[in-house]
């Protein structure tokens, strides 16, 4: 026992050491935000980077290999699937949906929150240090929810089992509500279609302005808003958190309700979105709690069996096969995106509400400029015309005239070059 004991303090010791650490590097970023007035972007690579550090430092890389790299396997791969996904639907013509969580916001607050909060508190002339903090916070959400997994991998084991299962099933739940109700956030529909009063998505201006096309890290799916994994995640971890430690935690919820007020600030998520987000992370913290009750047993059998040996194993061979899988699906992903010029254009995905109710939209610019476009798209030029010519019957001012007949022209032209081949 005697023995134990050092050994233990002094891990505590460096464990404690090197959350100072973290904490003092943190400090650093936000002071080079503001006495630098530059925004500054922690990506997850570094956070993995500082996992293997650490795990070096701890002396524990085997054990690194063994816990994390299916781990760290599976959200390379997670990030790839996110962009697999829009090409799916947009390939597949999938129906992307707008207006019923439009409806649901009205129902509830009379209103939009993101349109509230942005007419309340934003100058669309002037980005201040709230909408600077806010994107340091939306770019934050991952890098937290690595370094909580860290901390439970240092300190409560079989927490972290839980906290990995979890993970796998929220993703698998978000992933799932991407692909079967893919859902358009605010500033797309306030934007794009015109179905909000105007939004300024402030956040992505001010990645691009500070590091160049770093939004396609980000937004490799514009429409993967339902359920908001921005809230389930820290929503999660704060469960995971409150477990232990209770009240001690209480500065990590400040930080989760920061997230919350970010991503309906920034009009990326709707409060519907983060409604979902929560019993989705709820559900899967659950479920995780039952899968990973008797873990320690389970665990101690397989170390105990004769095949323990190549049961160990299989982490390395697995987490290969997830970065292989990640790699050659976002490689895919990129080749896809870059042969449209703006892939997040209203030409891609088919809004399934437009089309269901197609006469309701006769006298919108927006809708019927869209309609035409989606048929481009598609290469079906005589169909677009009609949507193309009734938007330039509707357009309100020279900027929607100019536009609907160009489109015109280019439709024409494209029909008289297909007839004569």
């Amino acid at each position: 026992m005697k023995a134990v004991l050092p050994s233990y303090a002094k891990q505590e010791k460096y464990l404690s050491h090197f959350f100072f650490i973290i904490l003092f590097f943190l400090f650093l970023l936000v002071g080079m935000f503001f006495l630098f007035q530059r925004f500054v972007f922690f990506p997850k690579i570094l956070i993995f980077l500082l996992i293997i550090v650490a795990s070096l430092f701890f002396k524990k890389f085997q054990l690194l290999i063994k816990d994390w790299l299916v781990f760290i396997g599976f959200i390379y791969l997670f990030d790839s699937l996110r962009g697999l996904i829009y090409i799916l639907i947009c390939k597949l013509s999938l129906p992307v949906y707008t207006l019923y969580v439009i409806n649901i916001e009205k129902s509830l607050f009379q209103g939009i929150p993101s349109v509230s909060l942005q007419n309340w508190l934003l100058n669309p002339e002037k980005l201040t240090w709230l909408e600077k903090g806010c994107t340091v916070i939306h770019g934050s959400h991952f890098v937290a929810f690595l370094l909580i997994g860290f901390f439970f991998w240092l300190s409560k084991k079989d927490l972290f089992k839980t906290y990995k299962v979890a993970f796998y099933l929220t993703a698998v739940g978000g992933l799932s509500g991407y692909l079967f109700l893919p859902t358009i956030p605010p500033w797309m529909a306030a934007d794009l279609l015109h179905r909000l009063p105007p939004l300024i998505h402030f956040n992505i201006i001010l990645y691009n302005t500070s590091i160049p096309d770093i939004s396609t890290g980000f937004d490799t799916n514009p429409v993967a808003a339902m359920p908001s994994l921005h809230a389930a995640f820290p929503l999660l971890c704060s469960f995971l958190l409150w477990r232990t430690y209770r009240w001690k935690t209480f500065p990590f919820f400040l930080y989760t309700l920061a997230v919350l007020f970010t991503i309906v600030y920034t009009g990326d998520h709707y409060v519907t979105d983060i409604l979902a987000g929560l019993m989705l992370a709820l559900i899967s913290y659950g479920i995780a709690l039952r899968l990973t009750k008797d873990s320690s047993t389970v665990s101690s059998l397989i170390a105990e069996s004769k095949t323990g040996h190549l049961k160990r194993q299989n982490p390395l061979l697995l987490g290969i096969v997830l970065f292989f899988a990640g790699f050659l699906i976002g490689n895919w992903n990129k080749y896809e995106f870059t042969r449209y010029s703006n892939r997040y254009s209203l030409n891609a995905p088919r809004y399934i509400d437009f089309f269901k109710h197609e006469n309701t939209y006769k006298s919108d610019f927006a809708i019927q400029f869209y309609f035409g476009k989606h048929y481009v798209t598609k290469g079906l030029y005589q169909q677009a015309l009609p949507y193309f010519r009734q938007s330039l019957r509707v357009a309100s001012n020279p900027r929607q005239q100019k536009s609907a007949e160009q489109q015109i022209l280019f439709c024409t032209r494209m029909i008289e070059a297909t007839q004569k081949w």
